[in-house]
């Protein structure tokens, strides 16, 4: 009877060890359900190219003011050997504006002109369906007077 009585109740640690194991490998499990980073990506890489985008408008606006060509309503002017098409000093909605200064990878990226007339749309490559559709795309829209910078959206509702 004194045997009984000394005998301890609780977990031994090797129980509690894997109870916590097999808790954590249940969380990891979970979690990658919920946890999307296909979609991070794509917001933050849209996100770096919004960024990339605006500089190199800029830094075109500068180049174009140098040249004293800022107020033109559109015209041409030489970047490192590139010709590059503006409107009031900003580089135009076009594959010969914006496009040719963004360097876009084809592989990875889709691009084409937009609805709006003087805009340019890039989207990720895996999304399958058209940018619009799928409201997940970064849009540049040229300058439309001496007053007015682009217009450079990002749109991540549905990436």
């Amino acid at each position: 009877m004194q045997n009984k009585l000394n005998k301890s109740k609780g977990f031994s640690l090797i129980e509690l060890v894997v109870v916590i194991v097999i808790l954590a490998i249940l969380a990891i499990i979970a979690s990658s359900k919920f946890i999307n980073l296909r979609t991070d990506s794509i917001v933050s890489t849209m996100e770096g190219m919004e960024t990339a985008m605006q500089s190199a408008a800029t830094l075109t606006y500068s180049k174009a003011a140098i040249a004293g060509v800022e107020r033109l309503a559109s015209t041409t002017l030489n970047i490192d050997g590139v010709d590059v098409v503006l409107a009031y000093g900003y580089p135009n909605g076009t594959a010969a504006g914006i496009d040719l200064l963004m360097n876009v990878p084809t592989d990875d990226w889709q691009k084409r002109a937009s609805v709006y007339t003087g805009a340019w749309i890039y989207w990720h490559g895996v999304i399958t369906e058209d940018a619009g559709v799928a409201q997940c795309y970064l849009r540049y829209r040229q300058a439309t007077s001496t007053t007015a910078r682009p217009i450079i959206n990002v749109e991540t509702s549905g990436c």
